[in-house]
């Protein structure tokens, strides 16, 4: 893991509950953000998902914004986070997207 995933608190950005870390030396980002838990009566637990392409960004952001129409405020905070890193990434690669 790099530095800037292992250490979301001083390398992070925050998007409501969802925090995503972008090491563009890698061209790559994870986010950490509350889940519910399956099959378990504690509530939520911090789920991490790193993505390792533009494209795995923008599908992940795309289900997240369907998640977030349905009424889950938590995925909005993902998508946010995602469309960052996005731009980040496709900024350093010299493209817009």
């Amino acid at each position: 893991m790099s530095r800037f995933h292992s250490n979301p608190d001083a390398h992070g950005m925050q998007f409501g509950k969802a925090i995503v870390t972008v090491d563009l030396d890698l061209m790559d980002c994870m986010i950490r953000a509350p889940r519910p838990a399956k099959g378990s009566m504690i509530g939520d637990i911090v789920q991490s998902r790193r993505f390792h392409s533009l494209d795995e960004i923008e599908g992940a952001r795309a289900q997240q914004l369907r998640l977030h129409a349905d009424g889950d405020e938590v995925a909005g905070d993902i998508a946010r986070a995602l469309k960052f890193a996005a731009g980040q990434i496709s900024s350093k690669q010299g493209k817009r997207r």
